[in-house]
């Protein structure tokens, strides 16, 4: 085929089907965004009704559900701002020598996770809504990093469908997860295979 244009040799050859664009998980992912309606919190689909609740991303996740600490100003400034890039940086030079250093180590590495995936956004610096969850180190398992990822999700999804953008930040792949738990297992299964975290299968 030269110029889009097929010779007469090649007549009757069937032509290769062309790829896809996006894979089809993607085009999955944006059906079900679509579909996400952030004043119940629930995603009408075909296949059903499959509401996102904090407690259900905390299962798809394997996040953590209870109360959020206060936040401490200091380290707020002093990650303010950061990329992702100056993230990793700061994650593979710094030396866990000390217990200050270590502080630094998690921090980072902490802040660099949710810009990631738990706090996904377009924009090269981490979102200030993730700050917070960087002061009490002592208690980073138990802070509520389920509510943290819903609150945020919903927020974003609700202004990209007000400036009709064709992205949308935050973990939508949350919503997949739990989607694809409630199509398949059911909303209170006891299949062994149906235990939280989700993202594990």
């Amino acid at each position: 085929m030269v110029n889009g244009n097929v010779s007469k040799k090649c007549k009757g050859v069937k032509r290769a089907p062309a790829k896809e664009s996006k894979p089809k998980k993607d085009k999955v992912l944006k059906e079900i965004y679509n579909r996400f309606d952030t004043y119940d919190h629930t995603i009408h689909a075909v296949a059903g009704e499959v509401e996102i609740t904090t407690q259900k991303i905390g299962k798809a996740l394997g996040l953590s559900s209870t109360d959020l600490n206060k936040e401490d100003h200091n380290i707020y400034k002093f990650f303010q701002g950061k990329t992702q890039a100056a993230l990793s940086m700061m994650i593979f030079n710094t030396l866990v020598d000390t217990e200050d250093n270590k502080k630094l180590f998690k921090r980072a590495f902490l802040l660099y996770v949710q810009k990631c995936f738990l706090l996904p956004t377009s924009a090269p610096n981490v979102t200030p809504r993730a700050l917070p969850m960087l002061f009490d180190l002592e208690n980073t398992r138990n802070r509520n990093w389920a509510l943290h990822v819903h609150n945020f999700l919903l927020e974003e999804v609700a202004k990209a469908k007000t400036n009709h953008t064709k992205s949308v930040s935050g973990c939508c792949y949350a919503m997949l997860i739990i989607y694809f738990h409630e199509t398949h297992f059911g909303k209170n299964s006891r299949d062994p295979l149906a235990q939280p975290p989700w993202i594990q299968y």
